[in-house]
């Protein structure tokens, strides 16, 4: 499996971790929302051999407002950084 196929499979698992994930206020739930579908764009981008734009810091910040209160949602979206990071995203 090409790094760019377990983005996918990885974007598709934390979908549905969020939509599995209780407790998530409105604002948190639209910000992650938004940073996986920046990602998507992203990875269509690279796929079409345009050049990326940098979204880890919105993963970062994600993490952050996750990290106390949404473990898995946490560890999923270090999961995606470290892929994105890995193909050069």
């Amino acid at each position: 499996m090409s790094e760019q196929q377990r983005l996918r499979q990885m974007l598709e698992q934390l979908h549905a971790e969020l939509q599995r994930s209780h407790g998530l206020d409105d604002r948190s739930r639209e910000r992650l929302d938004s940073a996986l579908s920046d990602i998507e764009d992203l990875l269509t981008r690279a796929e079409a051999g345009k050049p990326p734009e940098s979204i880890m810091e919105r993963l970062r910040e994600a993490i952050g407002v996750f990290e106390q209160t949404h473990p898995t949602l946490t560890e999923a979206i270090g999961r995606l950084a470290d892929t994105l990071a890995n193909i050069g995203i």
